[in-house]
This record gives C-alpha cells, sequence and structure tokens, in this order.
C-alpha cells in the first residue's frame, strides 16, 4: 500500500505510522466524514482461510462495543482486496514507551495516574466481555493533554486464531510474553 491509496473507496491512507510482522498502521483521512483516522491494515500471509473474515469481524464488534475516554475507539472495518482493515480514533501524542525514553523517569504520582486509567479502560473492556490480550507501554498513547488511550483491543485474540487457523498445530498465546501474566505464558 501506498500514500493516497484508498482503502473501501473512503479511507485514504496518508502517512505510514508503524509496520509489524503482519501489517502497517497509517495516518489516514476519512474522505467521507472529514475526519483524520488510524488505519491499520492486516496481512495475513498463508493464512487464506475463508473462516477469517467472518472472525475479523466478530472480534472488531467486540472492541467496537467499549466506549471508554481511555480506549481509542474504533470506527470502521472489513476487507480490502487481501488486506482486513481497522479505521480507528485517531490520536495525537506517543505511546507510553516513547514517553518514557524522552522524558526518563515520571513521578511515582504520575505513574498511579496512568495506571488508573489504564485499569479504567480495561474494566470497561471486561464489562463489555472483551479481553486485552497484550497490555504493554507501547500499546498504551499517552495525549498531549496526558489522557491515556488504550489501543488494540481484542485483535490480538483474532490475531492467535489467524495462525492458528494458517497451520499451527500449537497453540500458541496471545500478546506479548514479556508482558503477559505468568499463568498464561
Amino acid at each position: 500500500m501506498e500514500r493516497g491509496e484508498l482503502i473501501a473507496g473512503r479511507y485514504e491512507l496518508v502517512k505510514r505510522l508503524g509496520r509489524g510482522g503482519m501489517g502497517d498502521v497509517w495516518a489516514g483521512r476519512d474522505r467521507t466524514l472529514h475526519r483524520d483516522v488510524a488505519i491499520k491494515l492486516l496481512v495475513l500471509d498463508g493464512a487464506a482461510h475463508e473462516d477469517l473474515p467472518r472472525r475479523f469481524e466478530r472480534e472488531a464488534v467486540a472492541a467496537a462495543q467499549i466506549n471508554h475516554p481511555n480506549v481509542v475507539a474504533l470506527h470502521d472495518r472489513g476487507v480490502h482486496e487481501d488486506l482486513l482493515f481497522l479505521v480507528m480514533e485517531r490520536v495525537a501524542g506517543a505511546t507510553l514507551t516513547e514517553y518514557i525514553r524522552s522524558d526518563g523517569p515520571m513521578a511515582p504520582s504520575h505513574a498511579l495516574a496512568i495506571a488508573e486509567e489504564i485499569c479504567a479502560a480495561l474494566i470497561a473492556a471486561h464489562q463489555a466481555g472483551v479481553v486485552h490480550y497484550d497490555i504493554k507501554p507501547h500499546n498504551v498513547m499517552l495525549t498531549p493533554g496526558r489522557q491515556v488511550k488504550v489501543v488494540d483491543f481484542g485483535i490480538a485474540g483474532f490475531l492467535q486464531t489467524a495462525f492458528t487457523l494458517a497451520g499451527s498445530s500449537q497453540l500458541t498465546p496471545a500478546g506479548t510474553p514479556e508482558y503477559g501474566a505468568r499463568a498464561g505464558v
């Protein structure tokens, strides 16, 4: 995918923000509603299984049920060519990882305030029946006003399913092992 391309005839790719093993995250523009968005494109090479779009849809619908100020809102999802895509609220700011790297250690009171907002986001998710699977500093955004926004709800569980359906004979734990609960790793 390249800058300027349209996803689903509506979402313009403006700037690649990140690249991972499964796909890219782009800053984008919703040409219908005239708003800035983030677009996650998931490339599932070798996972050409007819059930994947349905499973992806179920995970996206579950994640969209979370309505909380500390959770990045999911606006849309779909299939475009051979890609699955998510369209989310675009958050100005930096990840918690980036913030700590640039500013160094934070005051305990500030760390506690961030932890409280992360917990509030996770409580809202659990009340909606959604498990994050991959909570880590890279999946926590801090706005310029220092509001916490947790990203990537429910998607790690979908990715685990995609790898399993692609032919893996073992069920791999979802998420990042270094940040997982001891019982799950």
